[in-house]
């Protein structure tokens, strides 16, 4: 060879190099544009600039030919869209992209038709036969998405073209698509409700299903279009209590609600007595005690007789549906831990409701917003139980970086909760709530230790004590609402707590609040009678100022001038201060308060008896029970505990039924028959893990892009995933050979391990059986080929994607042993 030629080959190596280098670097610049990385100035930024010459260029990219320009185009668009932009305009030009084979162009297009699909309705039924097409596509995400955009037309003509969708997508092999035809379900009821049958009918197929990404969004539908159909709940509520656990947060809350309207209907009140009502904590059942003397004696105790009595057997699904929400307590969803607390606090016993103290409290550890809803429950909680919550009393102690609307609701609380063994510890820490700078606070406290007087009456001597020492503040509110609640706590008063009313009569002096004044002169004049020397004292001096003071308090000065007047009829100085006090009100400027002057003046002046009527002479013979009637205490108890909407709803915060409440059934007074639910579970029974295994995301799997077979998800049931068959537990591996292709169990090659010496395997090696697949052309043969093929499917299924890795063990040991013929011979 010449040198010539050498150097001529030289040179085409050299070519070729700086061609591959240059297609190198431009690749390189592209994947570095794409991913967002600077290029030239550039950088993944750009597609949030929204200056007027880069949204002109929008159109045309989106009309070029080359994919990447649409991408950018239609990147830039979706930017707009999560900044609040209006990109309506350029409907037109991305409908047209909807067919386009780029896989990253149609995700991007169904995203903006996801936006802007109910506001362009006719220009979105141009892309329906598009969707319809893509419903068959090998990506799970572009079978979903279509779906997802169809019916997000609000349309009602193609109402019917969605119910097939629906139908279509509920048989898919992917999960996530079966997802999103539950989604698509409630879309569909609220566009032509007409439809309803049918969608009953999806949900009921839906129900069925095994996969725990799609068992929430299927409650969420029966949610919304029957969800009083509890027939439907029947065959799967065990079930459900046993995928409870592996659903995702939201679908664990729907399933919690609609498992407690199921068991309000279907079983009986587990607190027939009133315990659920009642403050007292629920006496624990404890072990009987075997009296050797009287071990023969027919006489029993009475107590013991109604303890026996007092035990309610629960049925096994009510216990088996408790049982599955304790888990749940440890979620870090806060929405999770209340709905599981709403299904104990309104279906368990009074005993196990005490397991949903500690998780609540748990929660206060968060947000002032989710504190705020847990506290509200919380306090209705409390009103009624308040054991559940008493241990965990200084978990409600309020701290000085609070707001107030969460103070207030701590306050209610700890009143609830206030018991002789922690009143004393409570009163220590609202002594130091009086001193806040905020007034309103403030004053809710000194209601709280009234509140709590009343709830403990072996405290509330040390309570009006602790009262009537902050009538000494200086704090003129403080004082004011220390004698409001004096007042009410003194309405019955006894002769040990005179002295408390004497003290309240020489803080006249000094208080100026009206609301405060007018409490004392009632008090007084309450108990006039009894305190005959107190009463014209009082008077003497509220008469001169009688004209400076307020409506209500001048009110209160007639009504005790009036009882003084009646007690001392002869009494001139009395006599003549009622006379005085009469005329001043007479010619007040208040209306109600010269009628008050009036009504008083004929009860209580002396006039002759000729000039009454027969109804005055009435009024006159029962002046005393009229003045001295005794009243109704006033009420200070929280207001929190007298709600009757469920625990955990929106309602009992807005303090209103909102739309879309339904308060709980009651319970039934006869057991339900039970046998409803005893039917035949599918594969995956509820007890058990259910382990799916679905192909890799997309179309990214091997099988579906080479061999172009349609690769449906294999999902073990707990019944293989545990070896469960016929109440037994054999290995998997033999659970996994008894399986036939047609899905029945074979119980001639079924065995196990106990019975070895009925059976021996015949091991072959793998190579051979490999090589006696290929000759095999009998029936037979062919069918153990293809459990062996599904076999091998499930191994690639299971290396591509996995939804429950707590099996892995047992799916290997399926795996290993479906993937052999293990011929069994009997000895």
């Amino acid at each position: 060879m010449e040198v010539s030629d050498y150097i001529n080959k030289a040179m085409v190596f050299a070519e070729n190099a700086a061609k591959l280098s240059q297609k190198m670097s431009q690749g390189l610049v592209d994947n570095a544009r794409e991913f967002g990385f600077p290029t030239g100035g550039e950088s993944g930024a750009q597609y949030f600039d929204t200056s007027e010459e880069k949204m002109r260029n929008i159109k045309r990219q989106l009309d070029a030919k080359n994919d990447r320009e649409k991408l950018d185009g239609l990147k830039r668009l979706i930017a707009m869209i999560s900044k609040g932009r209006d990109v309506s305009e350029y409907f037109p030009d991305v409908v047209k992209n909807v067919v386009s084979q780029n896989i990253e162009v149609r995700k991007l297009v169904y995203i903006y038709l996801l936006r802007y699909a109910e506001q362009e309705p006719d220009l979105a039924l141009l892309s329906i036969n598009s969707f319809q097409k893509d419903l068959s596509d090998k990506n799970q995400i572009i079978r979903a998405m279509a779906l997802r955009v169809m019916s997000g037309i609000r349309v009602p003509v193609i109402s019917p073209i969605v119910l097939l969708g629906i139908k279509k997508c509920v048989t898919d092999s992917s999960a996530y698509v079966r997802k999103t035809a539950a989604h698509a379900i409630p879309k569909c009821y609220s566009l032509d409700d007409s439809q309803k049958e049918a969608l009953v009918e999806i949900i009921a197929t839906l129900l069925k299903d095994r996969s725990t990404i799609t068992i929430g969004s299927t409650i969420m539908a029966f949610n919304e279009v029957c969800p009083n159909r509890f027939d439907l709940i029947h065959p799967c509520f065990r079930k459900l209590c046993g995928l409870l656990a592996d659903c995702d947060e939201w679908g664990q809350m729907s399933i919690l609600g609609v498992l407690l309207r199921y068991g309000r209907t279907q079983f009986l009140n587990p607190n027939p007595h009133g315990e659920d009502k009642s403050k007292e904590p629920p006496k624990s059942i404890a072990k009987p005690v075997v009296d050797d003397k009287n071990f023969y004696s027919d006489s029993g105790s009475d107590e013991d007789e109604k303890s026996v009595d007092d035990i309610v057997e629960l049925d096994l699904d009510h216990e088996l549906l408790l049982k599955s929400c304790i888990p749940l307590l440890q979620s870090r969803n806060s929405g999770v831990v209340l709905a599981v607390a709403r299904l104990f606090y309104h279906l368990a016993p009074a005993a196990e409701a005490q397991k949903i103290g500690k998780p609540l409290v748990r929660l206060l550890r968060n947000h002032r917003e989710l504190q705020y809803v847990v506290l509200k429950n919380i306090s209705v909680m409390a009103a009624t139980r308040p054991y559940l919550f008493e241990p965990y009393c200084q978990q409600f102690f309020v701290r000085s970086s609070e707001p107030v609307f969460i103070r207030d609701i701590k306050l209610e609380i700890l009143t609830s909760i206030t018991t002789e063994s922690n009143i004393y510890t409570i009163l220590n820490e609202f002594k130091q709530y009086v001193k806040s700078p905020n007034k309103d606070f403030a004053a809710a406290t000194i209601q709280a230790i009234g509140r709590c007087a009343t709830n403990v009456s072996a405290a509330s001597d040390r309570c009006l004590r602790l009262l009537m020492k902050l009538t000494r503040s200086k704090n003129e509110l403080v004082v004011a609402e220390s004698v409001i609640v004096v007042t009410r706590l003194l309405q019955t008063c006894s002769e040990e707590r005179r002295r408390s009313v004497i003290m309240l009569a020489k803080l006249l002096d000094t208080i100026k609040v009206p609301k405060a004044r007018a409490n004392i002169m009632w008090l007084i004049g309450q108990h006039a009678e009894t305190m005959p020397k107190v009463g014209p004292d009082v008077l003497r001096q509220a008469a001169k100022t009688f004209v400076d003071e307020a409506n209500g308090t001048k009110l209160q000065i007639l009504t005790l001038s009036a009882k003084l007047a009646c007690l001392n009829p002869d009494h001139p100085t009395i006599n003549a201060l009622n006379q005085y006090v009469l005329n001043l009100a007479r010619y007040d400027t208040n209306y109600d308060l010269r009628d008050r002057a009036r009504f008083l003046r004929v009860l209580s002046t002396p006039q002759p008896e000729e000039n009454d009527t027969p109804g005055v002479q009435a009024l006159k013979a029962h002046v005393k029970d009229i003045l001295f009637a005794d009243k109704q205490a006033p009420s200070m108890e929280n207001g929190e505990g007298t709600t009757e909407y469920t625990v955990g709803t929106l309602s009992l915060l807005a303090h209103q039924p909102l739309p879309g409440y339904e308060a709980l059934p009651d319970y039934p007074e006869e057991q339900p028959d039970p046998s409803v639910r005893d039917v035949e579970e599918l594969e995956g029974w509820a007890g058990s893990r259910t382990v799916a295994v679905e192909q890799g995301f997309g179309s990214d799997s091997f099988e579906s892009r080479y061999r172009n077979t349609a690769m449906a998800s294999t999902a073990f049931s707990g019944i293989e995933a545990t070896g469960y068959h016929g109440g037994q537990y054999p290995s998997s591996a033999a659970a996994a050979a008894a399986k036939t292709k047609s899905g029945d169990y074979d119980l001639d090659a079924f065995y196990n391990d106990d019975s070895s010496d009925e059976y021996e395997i015949d091991d072959t090696s793998s190579e051979e059986e490999d090589s006696d697949e290929d000759e095999e052309t009998d029936s037979e043969d062919e069918e153990e080929e293809g459990s062996t093929d599904e076999s091998t499917d499930e191994e690639d299924d299971d290396a591509s994607s996995e939804e429950d890795t707590s099996s892995e063990e047992d799916e290997d040991e399926d795996h290993h042993a479906s993937s052999k013929r293990i011929p069994l011979h009997k000895k």
